[in-house]
């Protein structure tokens, strides 16, 4: 007769199954917890599958849709294949003033105010704007001289940019529209930033020739020197175009 210690050698030695394998014992107390992942795996994948389909869905709806604003200077239409948003005055700190905005503005028609009588006093100001133009100042757009400057925001396909001293674009790029680079006169105290103004610029609605000044537009011409001329010329204005780069591969020859 087997003593109890022979009989508890004896099971202790019965092999495991090899369905058992790697597997916790029924007894275990983590046995319920292998039970519920295992019915949870194939369930959170399933969910992962669905957002990922979802977004994707939502991706392609609004391919093409997804572009970048930008302001169409001078004009207070969009060229063809953009969409308009809506258009008003450029406008901006007065030309000589130290303080104030360093940008100009495409201010709509149809302002809302803030509710009740609000107001401050110590503002800061915006003014019109307009061309300077004159045949003292250049040799295009003498009829535009004193005019006010229309904008028009639009919403282009793809993010844009505006290069400078190119009329026309680089090999695959799209043109949104091309004009002058314009800004205020080096003299003048209050800075502003370059612009590209349309090439084919109007005067902006209810505009007059009345030399109200305001935040003005000069053309710009190269100063040679740290900038090389050639390539630049110091008697010309610069011009530019303002393109969408979305998608673009360009290739480039080192």
């Amino acid at each position: 007769m087997l003593s109890t210690y022979a009989i508890r050698l004896v099971i202790l030695w019965v092999p495991v199954p090899a369905s058992r394998l790697g597997r916790e014992p029924e007894c275990s107390c983590f046995h319920y917890e292998e039970q519920l992942l295992e019915k949870m795996v194939p369930i959170i994948n399933q969910r992962i599958s669905e957002t990922i389909r979802k977004k994707e869905i939502k991706t392609n709806e609004v391919k093409g849709v997804i572009g970048s604003l930008y302001t169409r200077w001078g004009r207070s239409t969009c060229p063809t294949g953009s969409v308009y948003l809506f258009d008003g005055f450029v406008a901006g700190v007065y030309y000589d003033y130290p303080g104030g905005g360093v940008n100009y503005l495409c201010l709509p028609k149809d302002p809302i105010w803030a509710d009740g009588n609000r107001t401050a006093r110590f503002p800061g100001s915006i003014h019109g704007n307009e061309y300077q133009t004159s045949n003292s100042y250049a040799n295009i757009w003498n009829h535009l001289s004193d005019h006010e400057a229309p904008c028009a925001v639009c919403q282009a396909n793809g993010p844009t940019m505006m290069i400078p001293a190119r009329k026309v674009c680089y090999d695959g790029w799209r043109l949104e529209y091309h004009g002058y680079l314009m800004t205020i006169y080096c003299s003048h105290e209050g800075s502003k930033e370059y612009l590209c103004v349309d090439a084919e610029a109007t005067a902006a609605q209810g505009s007059s020739p009345r030399n109200e000044n305001g935040a003005l537009f000069y053309f710009v011409k190269p100063a040679c020197g740290s900038l090389k001329c050639p390539p630049y010329d110091e008697n010309k204005i610069l011009v530019c175009v303002i393109v969408p780069f979305m998608g673009l591969q360009i290739s480039r020859t080192t």
